[in-house]
């Protein structure tokens, strides 16, 4: 096995779990606030995608801009959704019964087949992407010890760290934070400490939302191009990063990506070797879901997550 060749894929999958970590963020706090499964993760994620390439592609604005703007216009989604899809299921309600979860998720997969149809119909399913552009500027590769990665692959995982470490601190430093994890733990307590679920749950959908459409930048920063029928490839691999890291656990979903982007890494470059090159990348995927099975099986508050 050439030791080159299984560097740059673990290196690659490094890369690619830390995005998948920073876009589960968003999953996480609304599944461990609410107890919504955002089955629209993928759709929301490209949300932000596509908004950066129509500023960039229409108006000249730079992705560094977009990203900001990807930001506000899904905490804007966000809230719209808050309001119009879930508030009336969860909003006031302590104790979250298994006949409202199932009522919030197919609210979520009419939002995901909406938006996904959605894309279709304006968009197209045509491969778009950036361009050219680079972070770099006119760099666009870096080798080091023999090993070759892409400037924007690289930026988008250090911005993934970044993204995580600021969720991380807001939800534990600040007082809006800390209310959204008091929510978390118990409505029913927060309830009667004068905390108001109604404005943390508001909250906690603009965040979750907002987070989840600005990482739809780092994905546009490592693929060469996205499509509409991606959003299938990264909202169950999500899935299964916040049941390893722990629901409701920020750094777990971004420890759980690094674990499965390993994975995916090691696994890929196994099958190549010793089955076929043209099996690699779908049985390297399907690790992510063998984890998940085990950890539901084993651990199934994951790595981070409470009892």
């Amino acid at each position: 096995m050439d030791t080159t060749v299984l560097m740059i894929n673990i290196l690659n999958g490094l890369i690619w779990g830390s995005i998948l970590g920073a876009s589960a963020i968003g999953l996480t706090l609304l599944w461990g606030v609410m107890k919504v499964v955002n089955i629209a993760e993928g759709e929301t994620l490209l949300l932000g995608s596509y908004i950066i390439i129509w500023a960039y592609m229409s108006y000249g604005i730079t992705p560094y801009i977009g990203m900001w703007m990807a930001l506000i216009v899904g905490a804007i989604v966000g809230l719209v959704v808050y309001w119009a899809l879930l508030h009336k299921l969860v909003g006031k309600v302590e104790i979250i019964t298994l006949k409202t979860e199932m009522s919030t998720l197919l609210v979520m997969f009419a939002l995901s087949t909406f938006l996904y149809n959605a894309y279709y119909y304006w968009i197209g399913s045509e491969p778009r992407g950036i361009g050219l552009w680079h972070v770099g500027g006119e760099v666009s590769y870096v080798t080091v010890g023999g090993i070759t990665l892409r400037v924007n692959s690289i930026f988008a995982a250090i911005l993934a760290i970044l993204t995580a470490v600021a969720t991380h601190l807001f939800l534990t430093r600040t007082m809006a934070g800390k209310s959204i994890r008091a929510v978390m733990q118990d409505a029913q307590a927060a309830s009667l400490a004068g905390i108001d679920p109604v404005k943390v749950k508001m909250l906690t959908a603009i965040l979750g939302i907002g987070i989840t459409a600005f990482t739809g930048f780092l994905v546009l920063l490592h693929e060469a191009a996205i499509t509409p029928e991606m959003s299938h490839k990264y909202a169950p691999v999500a899935f299964t990063i916040v049941v390893l890291g722990g629901l409701g656990s920020v750094m777990g979903s971004l420890i759980g990506g690094f674990i499965i982007g390993l994975v995916y890494g090691v696994s890929k470059v196994m099958v190549a070797e010793y089955y076929t090159p043209l099996a690699a990348d779908p049985i390297a995927l399907s690790t992510a879901f063998i984890i998940m099975v085990l950890v539901l099986l084993f651990r199934p508050q994951g790595l981070f997550g409470r009892r």
